[in-house]
């Protein structure tokens, strides 16, 4: 009768926190299209728009940093992970441009979007972009059973 040995293999789940990231990103990235468009029509529609994405991409950023946080602390695994520092620090950046921006998308008129609404959305798409590049090291590593190619 043969014996059976348990296995020492685990089945390491991706971190979930860089893929909820993609939903205030989105936002931002929207944010930024709609103060590009408010810089060339100067139509306040955009400027509307704007402040609202910006808003909602801002409040989700901490919300999504909440449950990234609570996910790091529940799994020592992701504390060891190489690049988690860089990731973190990209989206922290992008967490304070992001309130940054919609403390001053709050204001009215063409201020509230020309120059700085549009430098610090760009900036804060900038800095997701970072974080995602950060994230995707930590999401896409080969793991036992799969490849990347």
């Amino acid at each position: 009768m043969a014996v059976l040995e348990a296995s020492t293999t685990r089945i390491v789940a991706p971190p979930l926190h860089p893929f909820l990231m993609l939903v205030p990103a989105t936002c931002l990235t929207a944010g930024l299209l709609t103060d590009l468009t408010y810089w060339a029509t100067v139509n306040t529609m955009w400027a509307d728009f704007s402040a609202w994405l910006v808003s909602a991409g801002a409040i989700l950023a901490w919300l999504v940093a909440i449950a990234g946080l609570v996910e790091l602390l529940m799994r020592p695994v992701l504390r060891a992970s190489a690049g988690m520092a860089v990731y973190v620090l990209a989206y922290l950046a992008a967490m304070v441009l992001a309130t940054f921006n919609m403390l001053v998308h709050s204001r009215d008129g063409w201020s509230s979007v020309v120059p700085w609404g549009l430098a610090l959305s760009a900036l804060t798409v900038l800095a997701f972009l970072a974080a995602a590049v950060a994230a995707y090291g930590l999401v896409a590593r080969p793991r036992i059973g799969g490849s990347i190619r």
